[in-house]
């Protein structure tokens, strides 16, 4: 029977505890695994309805379990139906009415991205127990001596925190949304005199493909209200969940990059090396590993990202009916580019982290130069370790810029092309 070294990485440093610090080996770990920092972003999905999977918060990823026949699942799946049901509502409204204006457009894609993405979470939950069984096994080298935690916030604190800060702020975009279709319907009663019950008004403008199906009723108005917050929250968890997922694979790069600059560019033995570049090898092949998993959905967020920012923009300048509105528009806006700024630079920091080794090396003496060091280098130098989007691109620093100058590209032709929507808060045929 043959034991993964990967599990005994106590024993592979013996020799060099001496020369690298004066830490001493454990069993006992410096730091939490992924699999516990992401638990507590799974269970926040879980309340709208996404990653059905159960056992996240166990010590042991195999006690991860998706079962089809659990209260989990048939949720997700009660959500899933409803939303397609308002899809395919939305659709006949638009074949009915024969004609398709640009928030129209709009309004498709926002519902297409949020269906594709509860359909990914399937996908992931039902994968979820061999994506975190293989995560866990490569990291946990980086659990134990030498290596460090890592400078700053403890990792399962930093993973919270930095999601609850980007949930805080979207929970704050989606009330104002609210409140401004709440301002909008005021006004839109206070010119039309024939509306006279404000809820059956509100929606009729706001959800109009589902009234004139379905007759309303103030559990109706309930239920789809509700669907639309779970639907916002899948459209702002995409990048969520790739946020927290790039920081902690950036925090095990941290404590690489961290060890070799603790050597303080000593000369080391050959077997140091060698285990530095497995080590180094190991982080590789995880970020191969999860840009097979992860890479739909960064495709889908940074399309998303993209077109929504451009529509945002694009309507921004309009005269809207109420100051609450402008107010909504531009915060809007705001919120939507910092959270598509955080994720991609997050996702690129892994990038940067990458190379950072290849500056570190270079205070080592040449009298230490052997041929794992020599191997090392040319993997750091060589090979591109980067989340991806289906390799149509790597997540990078250069891509930030190279978004937003499509953004702008877009933009113009927008504003020569396409015609404005006309606002319709006061047109009492509505």
């Amino acid at each position: 029977m043959t034991v993964d070294s990967s599990f005994l990485p106590l024993k592979k440093t013996k020799e060099i505890l001496v020369q690298e610090s004066e830490g001493f080996p454990s069993d006992v770990p410096n730091g939490c695994t992924s699999h516990k920092a992401l638990a507590p972003i799974i269970l926040f999905g879980q309340i709208f309805s996404l990653m059905p999977v159960g056992g996240y918060f166990e010590e042991n990823p195999e006690e991860i379990k998706f079962r089809f026949i659990s209260p989990r699942f048939l949720y997700s799946c009660m959500t899933l139906f409803i939303f397609v049901s308002i899809i395919v509502l939305c659709l006949l409204n638009l074949a009915d009415r024969g004609s398709l204006s640009l928030s129209d457009v709009a309004t498709i894609i926002y519902y297409t991205v949020i269906l594709l993405a509860m359909l990914e979470f399937f996908v992931l939950a039902y994968n979820w127990r061999s994506i975190m069984t293989h995560w866990t096994r490569e990291e946990r080298p980086f659990l134990y001596y030498p290596y460090e935690t890592g400078r700053g916030l403890p990792l399962e604190s930093l993973v919270r925190r930095v999601a609850a800060v980007v949930i805080v702020f979207a929970f704050i975009e989606d009330v104002m949304n609210f409140i401004s279709a709440f301002k909008l319907n005021e006004t839109h009663m206070k010119s039309c005199p024939h509306a006279s019950d404000f809820w059956r008004n509100f929606f009729r403008r706001e959800h109009r493909y589902i009234v004139r199906v379905i007759p309303y009723h103030k559990v109706l108005g309930i239920a789809i209200e509700l669907m639309m917050r779970v639907a916002k929250f899948t459209w702002h968890f995409i990048d969520v969940f790739i946020i927290c997922v790039c920081l902690t694979l950036q925090r095990r790069f941290q404590q690489y990059n961290n060890r070799i600059e603790n050597m303080n560019g000593k000369e080391l033995p050959q077997s140091t090396w060698k285990e530095l570049r497995y080590d180094f090898l190991r982080l590789s092949e995880l970020i191969a590993f999860l840009d097979g998993k992860f890479s739909r959905l960064i495709l889908m967020a940074c399309a998303n990202n993209m077109f929504f920012i451009s529509m945002q923009l694009y309507n921004i300048f309009d005269v809207k009916p109420t100051a609450f509105t402008t107010i909504y528009f531009w915060y809007s806006l705001m919120f939507l580019i910092c959270r598509c700024f955080c994720a991609l630079y997050i996702t690129s920091a892994i990038y940067e982290a990458s190379l950072k080794p290849l500056i570190l090396l270079r205070d080592f003496p040449t009298a230490g130069w052997n041929l794992d060091l020599q191997r090392l280098i040319d993997h750091v130098a060589l090979k591109s370790i980067a989340f991806s989007g289906k390799r149509f691109f790597f997540v990078t620093r250069p891509l930030i810029l190279a978004m937003a100058g499509t953004i702008v590209t877009y933009e113009l032709v927008l504003l020569d092309q396409v015609e404005k929507d006309q606002d319709t808060t006061l047109d009492c045929n509505f």
